[in-house]
């Protein structure tokens, strides 16, 4: 099955039918013109009588009456303004295959479209949207992307997103996008600008899917510039103060030792940095792993949900996971492994769940994700909590419904699952107070 973007549906209002053409494609608009007649008819029959003088005049008064207001209704329904349903797009139509008509992208910016690919709405987002590597995430399992011309590349899950990622490498300016999954073709055009500006390192790591998870939460708040740096390329003065603040609530539990767990990446190692000084300051001692003491992590979404695993599967010990802010991930929180993490937000609050409503709306079936509501936040002008406080993470077991941390089926328990929430099956609650920064 294939599409091309630039196929139109026709309008379901032919040029020049008005309000009245409307109504008459309606399941009520083929009643009003027989309605109308009728009444047209028993007014000329009134006026008959009238002159006949065949019947007593109330009689006559009562029915002139109720057919001047059927005819009143008729045309106050005829007439009234509508919105006639827009069935063209203004950059594909909705057949199978077809983009369905988004906010256009301006060029070389992140690209977020929704395909038609076998009977069902797939996003894709490509990031960073510019000439030369771009990371194309598709919401199917099978899925393969390529540029036009190209060989079709196939994709692969990563932990944190229920995304299939693609490689691809674009040209400048504008192009043909070609996807496909469950067995449909389809495409979408591309216009990534002139100018090969350097994509963002991380995008090329296992930081990428937070990375694209940023963009999109930017995109689905109506923000869309280009993307010029991911959330692990620096360490925030938010989640520095957040990471010495869940120190000192350690050592407030007279925690003698912790482990660490950080990455590479600028952001990890210096909050490991921060860690460790604070852990100095408060004569914790902080080592490897293991040994049945508290852990932090600090590194990314992979990186944590290897932890979370190995604690859930026995082979790390731990006095619980404490997880940096950034590591609000559903593959770092399903495992069962006393993951605490220090949030400026409630997570199921009202505002809170309209990121992630507008998120499943754009991007059907990806998972919601700190960094995704901290980039939401930002683009909408909107303010974190000044303090943070600690949350427990906890799922709930159900047997033979379970999925792994990359989306895949294991038969296991639940590593993920699809729908507009933060953990199906499971809670995020506070346990703390507004923790103590600076």
């Amino acid at each position: 099955m294939t599409g091309s973007t630039e196929t139109q549906v026709p309008s379901a209002i032919p040029p020049g039918g008005g309000h009245l053409a409307h109504v008459q494609e309606s399941s009520a608009g083929g009643t009003l013109p027989l309605l109308a007649l009728a009444a047209v008819i028993g007014l000329v029959c009134v006026g008959f009588l009238v002159r006949r003088k065949t019947l007593p005049r109330p009689y006559l008064f009562a029915s002139g009456a109720l057919c001047v207001l059927v005819i009143s209704f008729v045309l106050g329904a005829a007439l009234r303004p509508v919105d006639a349903p827009d069935r063209t797009t203004a950059h594909g139509g909705t057949a199978h295959g077809e983009a369905v008509a988004d906010r256009p992208s301006p060029p070389g910016t992140p690209v977020l479209r929704t395909l038609h690919l076998g009977g069902k709405q797939v996003g894709v987002l490509v990031v960073p949207g510019r000439p030369g590597r771009n990371l194309v995430g598709i919401g199917a399992a099978d899925a393969k992307a390529a540029a036009d011309g190209d060989a079709p590349r196939e994709g692969r899950r990563q932990p944190g997103s229920a995304q299939t990622w693609v490689s691809v490498d674009l040209p400048e300016g504008s192009s043909t996008l070609r996807v496909s999954a469950g067995g449909a073709n389809g495409s979408l055009t591309v216009d990534t600008g002139s100018g090969r500006t350097a994509a963002p390192r991380a995008l090329t790591t296992a930081d990428a899917p937070e990375c694209a998870a940023s963009a999109a939460g930017a995109l689905v708040a109506g923000e869309n510039r280009p993307l010029t740096a991911c959330p692990s390329d620096t360490l925030t003065a938010e989640d520095a103060d957040a990471l010495r603040a869940m120190v000192r609530f350690l050592a407030g539990r007279d925690v003698p030792a912790l482990g660490l767990v950080s990455d590479e990446s600028p952001r990890g190692q210096k909050a490991a940095a921060a860690v460790r000084a604070q852990a100095r300051q408060e004569g914790i001692t902080v080592t490897g792993p293991g040994k049945d003491r508290p852990v932090i992590v600090t590194s990314g979404w992979a990186g944590a949900t290897e932890v979370a695993d190995a604690v859930e599967g026995g082979t790390t010990r731990a006095q619980g996971v404490y997880l940096a802010p950034w590591l609000l991930a559903r593959s770092v929180l399903t495992p069962s492994a006393g993951q605490l993490i220090p949030l400026r937000f409630t997570p199921r609050t009202k505002e809170a769940m309209e990121y992630t409503e507008a998120l499943a709306a754009r991007l059907p079936g990806e998972y919601p994700s700190g960094s995704g509501y901290t980039a939401w936040q930002r683009a909408r002008g909107e303010e974190p909590a000044p303090q943070p406080r600690l949350y427990a993470a906890s799922t709930a077991y159900v047997p033979g419904t379970m999925i792994s941390a990359d989306g895949g089926d294991t038969g296991g328990h639940q590593h993920g699952a699809s729908g507009a929430d933060w953990l199906p099956s499971g809670m995020i609650s506070p346990v703390s107070g507004p923790m103590r920064e600076g």
